[in-house]
């Protein structure tokens, strides 16, 4: 059985700098120095509901454990949620399987990352009808990198098929793959670091879900 994997020697470091707002890169988990390339920094396939990722269910959102996945539904239109486990990467990749499960196929999922707060952070998003996207939220207001609007792949496994995204990061250099093909490689250096995990949004035809499992993160 596959649980989160956490170097726990540096947990206490890492929650004690968490009190600040702005976190030097050094204390993200990559970047400490007995950290190789390659190395597992975190891994779930949500089998144990006791790893830590939030249960919620309200007016707007659900999220929780669910089979040996990790489900988010989305319940009002144009709206969208997350979840991060609360750490903190710099040079990684992500990776994450997915499923759409219910509402329109224009439904967009993926993977959050370098997390800093609601208003500011990556996403890297698919759609369930072959569309794909990498957009930048900074202060708020969102702007697609490398492209002037989501673009069209066959590499995407349509309708309820499941995707096997990845997102590498390494440096400034952020590059997007899916079920192991490229897709897309741009360069931006607003956020260096931060959290990890997936999204889910909604468009105008209203609420969806998406299963997500097999959630990894390696050092680049």
């Amino acid at each position: 059985m596959k649980n989160k994997t956490l170097f726990l020697s540096v947990i206490c470091l890492l929650c004690a700098l968490s009190l600040s707002a702005c976190l030097p890169d050094w204390a993200s988990i990559d970047q400490l120095p007995w950290v190789k390339e390659g190395q597992i920094l975190f891994e779930d396939d949500f089998s144990d509901q006791t790893t830590g990722w939030e249960n919620v269910n309200d007016i707007y959102e659900l999220k929780g454990y669910s089979d040996s996945a990790y489900i988010i539904s989305v319940k009002n239109a144009n709206s969208r949620s997350w979840a991060v486990p609360g750490l903190r990467f710099k040079d990684v990749q992500v990776s994450v399987d997915a499923k759409h499960i219910s509402g329109e196929q224009d439904t967009n999922f993926g993977i959050i990352f370098r997390y800093q707060d609601a208003s500011n952070y990556y996403s890297y998003l698919i759609s369930s009808d072959g569309y794909y996207a990498l957009i930048k939220v900074s202060g708020g207001q969102e702007l697609l990198l490398g492209m002037e609007q989501f673009v069209y792949s066959d590499l995407i496994s349509q309708a309820d098929g499941q995707n096997e995204i990845t997102i590498t990061c390494k440096g400034e250099q952020l590059s997007l793959m899916v079920n192991g093909k490229m897709l897309h490689s741009v360069r931006d250096d607003s956020f260096s670091a931060g959290d990890v995990g997936f999204i889910v949004e909604t468009r105008e035809a209203g609420a969806a879900s998406v299963l997500f499992t097999n959630f990894l993160v390696t050092k680049q």
